[in-house]
């Protein structure tokens, strides 16, 4: 095993920031393609100009 071990509160905490972070990535990549999809609108809009 690892050099550093955790009791049964430490692997709580763990788990509550690993979910934490979960959400945190899906709400990023949610906003990441909604950006792609307005900057992909203003590129068609600039080249029908």
């Amino acid at each position: 095993m690892g050099k550093y071990q955790l009791d049964d509160k430490g692997k709580a905490q763990v788990q509550r920031f690993h979910e934490k972070q979960a959400r945190k990535q899906g709400s990023l990549k949610q906003t990441k393609a909604s950006l792609l999809e307005k900057m992909k609108e203003i590129q068609e809009a600039q080249k029908s100009r």
